[in-house]
């Protein structure tokens, strides 16, 4: 039973969160893990003024090994299969499309992430995700201790 994961991170407790209970899932299930992580696309009119296509890569980049760094040490340390992934972009476009693309069973996200509205109940993100696809979706709170 070779169950797909699609897992979003992007450094919050909360993603961390949701990638726990996606390794869970996936040793019961023998399943493969996709840890997603989407970076703004910084294309603005100001930036392409003053910034050059490569240096928005290079930070892109950087903000992507950060968001995915403590995801990255936890998978080092078990046995699941996982594939790292940088998308660009809105992240519930970019979650839901990739999705599809890759023909996952199950999409799991924290109930909120790094974004501006950190006091909502749910974030926004996992709210869009919520209402944009059709693939089965996974909200997991952060546990308080």
């Amino acid at each position: 039973m070779d169950i797909r994961i699609l897992v979003g991170v992007d450094g919050s407790d909360y993603s961390m969160q949701a990638l726990k209970e996606s390794i869970r899932f996936a040793n019961a299930s023998q399943g493969k893990l996709y840890l997603l992580n989407v970076q703004p696309s910084f294309h603005t009119i100001h930036n392409k003024l003053f910034i050059d296509e490569e240096q928005i890569k290079e930070y892109q980049q950087e903000l992507f090994e950060d968001a995915t760094k403590q995801a990255v040490e936890l998978m080092k340390t078990i046995k699941v299969p996982y594939e790292l992934i940088m998308k660009i972009g809105d992240p519930t476009q970019q979650i839901c499309h990739t999705a599809k693309e890759l023909n996952v069973d199950y999409i799991v996200v924290g109930s909120r992430g790094l974004g501006v509205f950190k006091g909502t109940v749910l974030g926004s993100v996992s709210n869009g995700i919520l209402h944009k696809t059709e693939i089965p979706v996974l909200i997991v709170p952060t546990h308080q201790n």
